[in-house]
């Protein structure tokens, strides 16, 4: 069965999409799959989205987890500051 997945993009990532992507997806399915299919819809988005990490009801997920819900997903690219 097909779930349409939420996808909140936050900071640099803003500059290549939205701050929300629906992606739809048979699940189970990796997470990395989703960064994956982001960088289809924005190749531009290919070296941020590589060193993004993804977090699932607070928490960081490892890119190789596998998703078996539609909860929301949070895209967190690096960033640095003082």
């Amino acid at each position: 069965m097909e779930s349409t997945i939420q996808v909140t993009c936050f900071a640099g990532l803003q500059k290549f999409f939205q701050s929300q992507v629906t992606l739809n997806f048979k699940l189970p399915v990796a997470y990395e799959n989703v960064l994956e299919e982001m960088k289809k819809i924005n190749p531009e988005a290919i070296e941020i989205l590589d060193s993004c990490r993804i977090a699932v009801c607070e928490s960081f997920v490892s890119r190789k987890a596998l998703m078996t819900s539609d909860e929301p997903i949070f895209i967190i690219p690096p960033s640095s500051g003082g």
